[in-house]
């Protein structure tokens, strides 16, 4: 009775699955990431975690779970939406707090012949034309070694934002362009929303590219490494655009980026610069990947850049799965607290030493 029972349910959902065009995917990544901060004894690194020492951790490297769906409309093109879910193999950094059902990108929209529009949560255009522009530098191994966030030291305004109006057009060549419109706070006084635009080309050897980004009646503290913007009546922006190229041949590839990001407090704009490269070969089921990324100071802020430098390797175990080793030297002038994505935090002028130890698995 009961095993009839269960096979009609799982049939029933089977049956809708088929019908609505339902998938689940997604990624489980963790791993062993030993710590070794400079200035031992200084009070540094998460909450509940023993700080300014060397420490040992099992990490999770960006695991999530993706369930998604399309319908073909009868006027033609598809509704797609999408529900993405972060989770948590090892949380040393207290982050499980923060994995709500729909924590990723979570939207509806309408993909037809004259491109793809979505609305909901989901990254900015800064962050996704990124991928196209640049994907040896945007392939880190893993979150030990990322470089790119808005703690971080690259992409710094590429974010995922809670209420994104997006536009995609279609590949035109290798021509793709993409536009994206954050909502943002609004009062009597200002409306802190934020536009960007980017485009990229792309064919078998090279990609190049370049976005935008504008966050209107938005501050960020110049003195902070972080860029956290808040909404604000006096006129202040913070503003950004990166520029980059890729080249791959045979089994080799190589990626450059600039990146600017200004604050203007609506007195004084203040700059700073970022440069990174990374380079990657393949052989057999290894792949390799060395990247450096340096940030220069703030304009009035001397002291306030660093750098970092990352090797990783990954070995495919199978179509789905990869184990990875990687190791990354993260320095920050006395005026910086520059962090990887792990979530390992600092104080300014720590600088560490970090290696991660790690399997991947996608389904």
């Amino acid at each position: 009775m009961y095993k009839i029972l269960a096979l009609s349910v799982a049939a029933a959902m089977t049956s809708s699955f088929v019908n609505a065009e339902v998938t689940i995917s997604g990624s489980v990544r963790t791993a062993f990431e030993y710590i070794s901060p400079d200035q031992v004894g200084v009070k540094a690194g998460a909450t509940g975690v023993k700080s300014g020492t060397n420490q040992f951790n099992i990490a999770d490297q960006g695991s999530r779970i993706r369930v998604a769906g399309k319908d073909k409309l009868d006027f033609g093109g598809e509704l797609v939406w999408v529900l993405e879910n972060r989770f948590y193999v090892g949380d040393p950094y207290a982050k499980a707090s923060s994995a709500v059902w729909g924590s990723r990108d979570t939207y509806v929209g309408y993909k037809g012949d004259f491109g793809f529009a979505r609305f909901g949560k989901m990254d900015n255009a800064y962050k996704n034309i990124y991928k196209n522009m640049s994907p040896t530098l945007d392939g880190n191994i893993n979150d030990s070694s990322s470089y790119m966030g808005s703690s971080q030291m690259l992409r710094r305004l590429g974010n995922r934002d809670a209420s994104v109006i997006y536009y995609e057009t279609p590949n035109f060549s290798g021509f793709n362009a993409h536009g994206s419109y954050t909502i943002g706070e609004k009062t009597d006084k200002f409306d802190a929303s934020t536009y960007q635009i980017g485009g990229s080309w792309s064919d078998k050897m090279f990609n190049i590219g370049a976005v935008y980004s504008m966050s209107m009646d938005q501050s960020s503290d110049y003195k902070s490494s972080k860029i956290t913007l808040k909404g604000t009546s006096d006129g202040s922006s913070v503003s950004g655009f990166m520029v980059g190229a890729n080249a791959k041949y045979m089994d080799f590839g190589l990626g450059l980026t600039y990146e600017n990001v200004t604050r203007d407090d609506g007195k004084k704009a203040r700059d700073q610069d970022s440069y990174a490269i990374a380079a990657s070969y393949k052989f057999d089921k290894f792949n390799f990947l060395a990247t450096y990324v340096t940030v220069n100071d703030v304009d009035t802020l001397a002291d306030s850049g660093g750098e970092q430098i990352s090797f990783g390797a990954t070995y495919n175990l199978s179509k789905k799965s990869r184990i990875y080793a990687t190791y990354t030297m993260l320095d920050n002038d006395k005026n910086a607290s520059f962090v990887t994505e792990s979530g390992f935090s600092v104080n300014n002028g720590q600088s560490a030493d970090i290696l991660s130890v790690g399997v991947r698995t996608d389904f």
